[in-house]
């Protein structure tokens, strides 16, 4: 009798273990299930592209301060301005971004830029924009040093260049270079036929019969979405700020706003 109870204790021990066992790892599973997380409404292609242009706006605004170092009332000037009229100078390019026709063109960058140019030449005084302007002619430098490269490589990989080509290919598109050509360089990522065009003359005496023929076809490839999720981003509802000072309250945020509304009709 008394090895029967042993006999039922000891099982009745293995059960209860194994019984904890079996919760735990349940409770375990449990914690390690991805949560459920309700479902964000999607973000209007649209809205997501201005935020995209706030979001430079902002980053240049940022670079200003560093560069320039603008007073407090210059500051509030110049972030005020931004602020009333960004969405009105970005309209336009927004509405390309959509246009199936000229992807690839869309020049947000360049946008933002020559807006803050014009606006920093207006707003600050003369030592200061020239003090901008040279930040933006560096960065000009920077893009056609990288997109240089990122032609070589394209060339590289699609005609097998030597060494030697390399070299002189890119001696080429270096005498060769036009601003405009960064316009592009986004596309150029994921779509060849996007790519800046190469005259094939400036490189007959570099290239083979067989890499020219090969030059004359661009192969295109799958259309990258409208909405680049590289660029910064500032949402609509957050204002500008340049150290520290925010556009006022009362510049409204949105334009767009004030189109949506039906006019007022005299009585």
């Amino acid at each position: 009798m008394k090895s029967l109870r042993f006999v039922l204790s000891v099982f009745s021990v293995g059960i209860c273990t194994c019984a904890m066992q079996i919760a735990f790892a349940q409770e375990e599973a449990i914690r390690a299930a991805p949560r459920m997380l309700p479902e964000q409404p999607a973000l209007n292609p649209k809205d997501a592209v201005y935020r995209q242009v706030r979001g430079l706006f902002q980053n240049e605004l940022t670079v200003i301060y560093t560069v320039c170092s603008p007073d407090a009332v210059q500051s509030q000037t110049l972030v005020d301005t931004v602020e009333e009229q960004w969405q009105l100078k970005s309209r336009r390019e927004v509405a390309k971004r959509f246009a199936p026709h000229v992807y690839g063109t869309v020049d947000l960058d360049g946008l933002v830029e020559r807006t803050m140019q014009t606006w920093v030449s207006e707003l600050l005084t003369k030592e200061q924009a020239s003090l901008y302007d040279a930040e933006l002619s560096d960065r000009m430098t920077y893009r056609r040093q990288a997109l240089i490269s990122k032609m070589l490589i394209w060339l590289q990989q699609k005609l097998q260049l030597s060494a030697d080509q390399m070299d002189k290919v890119q001696e080429v598109l270096e005498a060769k270079w036009k601003d405009r050509w960064f316009r592009s360089i986004e596309a150029t990522f994921d779509n060849e036929s996007l790519f800046p065009e190469v005259n094939p003359s400036w490189l007959d005496t570099i290239l083979t019969y067989a890499q020219r023929n090969a030059l004359a076809i661009r192969v295109p490839q799958s259309r990258i979405a409208a909405v680049s999720q590289e660029y910064p981003s500032l949402d609509l509802k957050v204002r500008f700020s340049i150290g520290g000072i925010e556009s006022r309250a009362q510049v409204k945020l949105d334009l767009e706003d004030d189109k949506t509304k039906p006019p007022v009709l005299e009585r």
